[in-house]
C-alpha cells in the first residue's frame, strides 16, 4: 500500500522563492537584451577628431596642385648631318649662348671641303694667268694699232707725193689711184684696230666680272662647307639650363634633328590644375598663394585655359619678381591657393574629411553637450577655403561636429563616444 509523504511548509516556501528567482532573472535578461538592442553603437574617441562651428571671416579659395614651367624654351637643332661623337653637357647643366652641347663628325663634309678648297686655289691660279694673258693681248692690240697707224701714215705721205708729182707726169694716173686705194684700206684697218683697242676695256671688265662670279661661287661653297663643318659642334642658342639631350654617342643624325631643349630658369610660371567646377570662378589677376615645400610665394592668375582635360582646367600663375633665395627650376612641384573672394561674416567650421566636390548637403554627426553621444544631422555646406568651409544651414555657432570620415556610420541616427 502507498504511503503519502507530507511536504512541510518550509520546503514549499523554498520552492516558491526559487521559482520566483528564476522568473525574475529571466525577465531581467529579457529586459537587458531589449535595452542593449536599443542602445546606440559606440565608436572609439581616439579615432576621431572634432571641430567647432564659429562665426567670422572666411577666405573662399581654390586649391590646385601643379608644377613650375618655363615660358622661354628653345629647341636646338643640328644644321649638318653626321654621327654624334661626344656629348658635352647633360640635362640640368647651365650653359651660355655659344657653348658647345655636342660634337659630331662627318667625313663627307671634310672631303667636300677639301675638294672645294683645291678648286678655289686652281681657279685663282687660272684667273692670275688669265690676267697676264689679258695684258699681253692689250699690248698686242696696241702694237697692231701702232703698226696700222704707221702703214697708213706712210702710204698717205706717198700718196701726197705722187699727187704733187703727178702734175709733172712723173707717176701715171694708175699708180696714183692704186696708192689712193691702198691708203683708204690702211685707214680702215687703222680705225678698226683703234676701235678694238677702245673696246678692250669693256672686254676686260666682262672677263673680270665673269672671273669674280666664278670665284665668288666657289668661295661661297667653301664658306658653306666650313659652316657645315663648324655646325658639327652644336652650340647653345641662348643662356639657360639644359632641359634634355635627345641623342646618344654614336647615333647618326640627319640635318634638322632636334638634339636639345634649353630653358631660361629666370622666366618661370606656375601651371596648376583646377577642377572644372571651380575653374568657372577663376579669373586673371586674382591673388594666389604658392607653396613650394615649406616656402611660400605670392602671385596672381595670369591665364585660364579655355579647354578642359580629364575634368581639369590649366591655370597659369605669374611668379613675383623677387623670389628671394629660392632655387626655382622647371618641373618643381607647387601647390596653389587661388583666392576667389572673402566673406566677412559667416558660419564656418574646419573642413570635414569627406568634402563634396561642390557646395551641397552632407551628413555629419553633431556632438551632444557632454560629448558622449553624437546625432546625425544634414548640413548644407557652401564656399570653402583650404582649411575651412562655410555653413549655410544645419548647424549653429558653438556646435561641435565630428570631422573624421564617418561614411561607415551614416546608417545610424546616433552613436556613442567611448
Amino acid at each position: 500500500m502507498d504511503i503519502q509523504r507530507k511536504v512541510s511548509n518550509t520546503q514549499r516556501r523554498k520552492r516558491t522563492v526559487l521559482l520566483a528567482g528564476i522568473g525574475g532573472a529571466f525577465l531581467a535578461l529579457v529586459a537587458g537584451a531589449v535595452w542593449m538592442g536599443q542602445r546606440p553603437p559606440a565608436i572609439d574617441g581616439d579615432s576621431i577628431w572634432t571641430g567647432e562651428v564659429t562665426r567670422g571671416e572666411l577666405v573662399h579659395e581654390v586649391v590646385a596642385p601643379g608644377r613650375l614651367v618655363a615660358t622661354d624654351v628653345r629647341a636646338v637643332t643640328n644644321s649638318s648631318s653626321g654621327v654624334v661623337e661626344q656629348l658635352m653637357v647633360l640635362p640640368g647643366d647651365r650653359v651660355e649662348a655659344g657653348d658647345v652641347l655636342l660634337v659630331m663628325t662627318s667625313p663627307g663634309i671634310d672631303e667636300d671641303l677639301a675638294a672645294a678648297r683645291w678648286e678655289l686655289a686652281g681657279t685663282r691660279a687660272d684667273q692670275a694667268l688669265a690676267r697676264v694673258e689679258s695684258q699681253n693681248r692689250l699690248l698686242d692690240l696696241e702694237a697692231q694699232v701702232a703698226s696700222a697707224e704707221a702703214d697708213y701714215t706712210s702710204t698717205k705721205m706717198e700718196l701726197e707725193a705722187q699727187e704733187q708729182l703727178g702734175e709733172g707726169q712723173v707717176f701715171s694716173a694708175l699708180e696714183v689711184q692704186r696708192t689712193r686705194l691702198k691708203a683708204a684700206q690702211l685707214e680702215k684697218r687703222m680705225l678698226a684696230e683703234r676701235a678694238r683697242l677702245d673696246r678692250y676695256d669693256e672686254v676686260q671688265k666682262a672677263e673680270r666680272e665673269a672671273a669674280e662670279a666664278q670665284l665668288a661661287a666657289i668661295k661661297d661653297r667653301v664658306a658653306r662647307l666650313k659652316a657645315l663643318r663648324e655646325d658639327l659642334n652644336v652650340k647653345a642658342s641662348m643662356s639657360g639650363v639644359v632641359l634634355e639631350i635627345t641623342p646618344e654617342e654614336g647615333e647618326q643624325l640627319a640635318a634638322g634633328t632636334a638634339v636639345a631643349r634649353l630653358v631660361n630658369p629666370d622666366r618661370l610660371i606656375a601651371r596648376v590644375s583646377v577642377d572644372e567646377r571651380s575653374a568657372a570662378s577663376v579669373q586673371p589677376d586674382l591673388p594666389v598663394s604658392l607653396e613650394l615645400g615649406r616656402k611660400r610665394l605670392t602671385g596672381e592668375v595670369l591665364r585660364v585655359d579655355p579647354g578642359v582635360e580629364n575634368r581639369l582646367v590649366k591655370v597659369d600663375v605669374a611668379l613675383p619678381d623677387d623670389t628671394g633665395d629660392l632655387d626655382l627650376r622647371p618641373d618643381l612641384s607647387v601647390n596653389a591657393r587661388i583666392e576667389l573672394d572673402r566673406i566677412d561674416d559667416t558660419l564656418k567650421v574646419d573642413r570635414p574629411a569627406r568634402m563634396p566636390e561642390s557646395p551641397g548637403s552632407v551628413q555629419l554627426f553633431r556632438l551632444d553637450a557632454d560629448g558622449t553621444r553624437a546625432s546625425r544631422v544634414e548640413v548644407e555646406l557652401g564656399r570653402a577655403s583650404m582649411r575651412e568651409v562655410e555653413i549655410i544651414r544645419g548647424l549653429q555657432p558653438g556646435n561641435r561636429i565630428i570631422l573624421a570620415d564617418m561614411s561607415g556610420w551614416l546608417d545610424e541616427e546616433r552613436i556613442r563616444i567611448r
